[in-house]
């Protein structure tokens, strides 16, 4: 009688370490790939979401022949060019409440996917008084952050026709990325608070009218005190000068050889190049994407102003018409 044996097939020890080397060769060079692959999909959305603002804002203009401000009344209603750009922004439901209402919602289309300062749920809680306009209601500290901001020197504080760009459409930034928070580690303390604006007592071209123009107050002296707040590193803002005078000398930038140039304060303006999320100061553009920073430009183009580009060309890129040629991608 023939005994039937079973057979067993098992791996030798050696078999199953060259199985997990295998493995784990794989898995390194795949996570790369995927993590290639996640990047530029967030890049891809980045974009998305700035040419979504970039028409927008040409939305607007188009109904008026003129932006809206930085901050101001535009089409009967207060707010921010954040909040003026709602209703072509598939939000005229969230515009219609108002801009108090409105402040306290994150937009998705105001997230960088990159963005690692920004909330889990897009909120950031002011909390310190003297900081609140007095439009908002204090007891509700929440605001929408924004991991873009919009052009201080291109939309000002009245708002810009677009032939006023005299240094050309496609080379004037309207929007870029900037971290949506600056921590207590940076240079400068703030958030990009979309809703966040006031109207000052006298705008920056009102000052420098003044025989002896005088900076925006760093610290309020009534209350509540307009000045102080526009002034404030809350604004989802860039391109902002807090300066009514000059830096440097004659001959070095931003003066000419015989002129030094009023309220072109350079070190605000000036760009930050990858830094650390734990130290950006919250006055200035940061790139968050890799190789540059995500822009939209006043012909309502999304490129990418490559990292390391000069102060020079990058505070260029952001005057619509003071005479500088330049350069772009």
């Amino acid at each position: 009688m023939r005994q039937n044996r079973r057979v067993r097939f098992a791996f030798t020890l050696i078999e199953l370490l060259v199985v997990i080397a295998i493995i784990a060769i794989l898995i390194a060079l795949l996570v790369p790939a995927v993590q290639k692959v996640r990047e530029a999909a967030a890049v891809a959305q980045a974009k998305n979401n700035l040419k979504q603002l970039g028409l927008a804002a040409h939305n607007t203009h188009d109904q008026t022949k003129k932006t809206p401000p930085m901050y101001g009344n535009y089409g009967g209603k207060d707010g921010t060019i954040f909040y003026h750009l709602l209703p072509h922004l598939e939000q005229g439901n969230l515009w219609s409440q108002g801009q108090d209402i409105a402040r306290q919602t994150p937009l998705v289309v105001l997230r960088h996917p990159s963005d690692g300062t920004y909330p889990p749920n897009g909120i950031y809680a002011l909390t310190v008084a003297s900081d609140i306009p007095p439009w908002a209601n204090a007891g509700v500290p929440n605001w929408g952050v924004s991991s873009f901001a919009a052009n201080w020197q291109f939309f000002g504080d009245d708002g810009i026709a677009l032939v006023r760009v005299t240094d050309g459409t496609s080379n004037t930034i309207m929007f870029n990325e900037k971290y949506a928070i600056a921590k207590s580690g940076g240079a400068v303390t703030g958030a990009g608070l979309w809703g966040y604006g006031v109207r000052p007592t006298l705008t920056a071209s009102q000052r420098l009218q003044m025989i002896t123009p005088t900076k925006f107050p760093t610290a309020p002296t009534t209350s509540p005190d307009y000045d102080y707040l526009f002034a404030k590193a809350w604004w989802a803002r860039t391109g902002f000068v807090n300066n009514p005078g000059t830096s440097g000398a004659l001959g070095q930038w931003p003066n000419t050889s015989s002129t030094m140039i009023n309220w072109d304060f350079r070190c605000m303006r000036c760009s930050e190049w990858t830094p650390s999320p734990e130290t950006v100061n919250a006055f200035k553009s940061q790139s968050i994407t890799a190789g540059g920073i995500l822009a939209c430009y006043a012909d309502g183009s999304v490129r990418t102003v490559p990292a390391g580009t000069n102060d020079e060309t990058f505070c260029a890129m952001e005057s619509p018409a003071l005479g500088e040629v330049v350069n772009v991608p």
